[in-house]
C-alpha cells in the first residue's frame, strides 16, 4: 500500500462481519454492521493506532482501491479485544 494519509485522515480497510458455518457456508449477519481496520495514520492522530478496528461512518470515507480515507472525527469508536 503507498497511500501515507496528511493531516487528521486515517486508511482503513473493510472487515467483514462474517460467520461461517459447519459445511463451509458463509453467513453476513445483516443487523452487525461493518468494521474497519486501521492501517495506516496521519501525523496529528493520535486517537488510533495501526491494527485498532473500528466503527466509522461510511458515508464520510473516500474509496482509494481496496481502502478508504476517512477524517478522525470520523470514527465512532474503537472495538476492544
Amino acid at each position: 500500500m503507498n497511500i501515507k494519509p496528511l493531516g487528521n485522515r486515517i486508511v482503513i480497510e473493510r472487515v467483514e462481519g462474517s460467520k461461517q458455518t459447519e459445511s463451509g457456508i458463509i453467513l453476513k449477519s445483516s443487523n452487525e454492521p461493518d468494521k474497519a481496520k486501521v492501517v495506516s495514520i496521519g501525523p496529528k492522530v493520535d486517537e488510533v493506532e495501526v491494527g485498532d478496528v473500528v466503527l466509522v461512518n461510511w458515508n464520510a470515507a473516500v474509496k482509494s482501491g481496496d481502502y478508504y480515507v476517512i477524517t478522525i472525527d470520523h470514527v465512532v469508536f474503537i472495538y476492544g479485544e
